[in-house]
């Protein structure tokens, strides 16, 4: 799609995925091609009717195969576009975060039901399955990723669902996806059947350090300074070497987008920013703690989409 600062945007796309733009609200001139005919003479077209010449900002994820074809037509100057849209994007109006909420709201009640899923025995892929199935009866769209991690499986961040059993008194951390009218929700949970007195420090301490990310969460303050009230918490029960990842990400059309909760990073939490706040812990081979909320910053402070879901330990019981 080439949106132009003056006149309608155009859009090359194969006529299988065309419908929804022809019925589009917005004026959108599409340019549709075949599977016979490939795209080379929709991208020409698109050419002759707007000038693709002098300066155009690009999107970092266009596919490299259209645009060498797109440059048999035309020679753009591109540049990156990434900066502005990230933060365009950043900034939800009102109705994106009401999409949000109820996509949040969508996640949590199905996360509720998951005390009465989990049990020894039964595979990651068979919950996983039946995770999925709960989150669309819930009204969510799709249900993209639901991460299944147990046992030593559980210090892989980002560990597929497997065959293997669920088992008594061992970390289990469910992390899933849902979007509603395409924006997403991101939660994740710890859990464990049975109980060890280790593990349930551990949890505690991964806990305590969610719950001071979250209130360091308000406008004004830096991603940097965010992610250090998670990481800094760690640190002090030298559990930091653990937590191999950023504090957080942006969350909207994607899942992963501005404004991302890094280490040292510099950007300032603007009100109506939308984000996740999930420290870890990940002791390779042995065991592995996340807990993932959503945010919205207000002006004063923020707003937690995902505080009717429980996450003291022991909840599940």
């Amino acid at each position: 799609m080439a949106v132009p600062v003056d006149g309608d945007p155009h859009l090359v796309t194969p006529t299988l995925e065309s419908g929804p733009y022809l019925r589009s609200p917005v004026k959108i001139v599409v340019h549709s091609w075949s599977d016979a005919e490939g795209p080379s003479n929709a991208m020409q077209e698109t050419a002759k009717q707007l000038n693709l010449n002098g300066r155009w900002g690009m999107e970092g994820r266009v596919p490299y195969r259209f645009i060498h074809v797109l440059l048999k037509f035309a020679q753009p100057q591109f540049e990156n576009a990434d900066p502005i849209l990230e933060e365009i994007r950043s900034l939800k109006e009102p109705d994106e975060i009401q999409l949000l909420t109820r996509s949040a709201s969508i996640l949590c009640k199905s996360f509720l039901t998951l005390p009465k899923l989990i049990r020894a025995g039964k595979s990651e892929l068979g919950l996983a399955q039946e995770m999925a199935h709960e989150i669309r009866s819930n009204g969510a769209e799709s249900a993209p990723d639901v991460l299944i991690q147990s046992g030593p499986m559980a210090a892989d961040g980002h560990h597929l669902p497997s065959t293997r059993k669920l088992k008594r008194k061992e970390s289990l951390v469910v992390d899933a996806s849902c979007t509603y009218a395409g924006y997403f929700a991101d939660i994740t949970r710890t859990f464990m059947i049975g109980r060890d007195a280790t593990f349930e420090k551990l949890y505690e301490s991964v806990l305590e350090a969610q719950v001071a990310a979250v209130n360091s969460s308000r406008v004004g303050a830096t991603v940097g300074k965010v992610d250090e009230a998670a990481r800094g918490n760690l640190s002090r029960k030298d559990l930091d070497r653990y937590f191999v990842h950023r504090t957080g990400h942006g969350l909207g059309l994607d899942v992963h987008e501005a404004p991302y909760i890094v280490p040292n990073g510099t950007e300032r939490l603007q009100e109506s920013m939308a984000f996740t706040i999930e420290p870890g812990v990940y002791m390779q081979g042995k065991t592995g703690v996340r807990i993932e909320d959503d945010l919205i910053t207000t002006s004063h402070s923020n707003k937690v989409l995902t505080k009717s879901l429980p996450k003291e330990f022991g909840w599940w019981t």
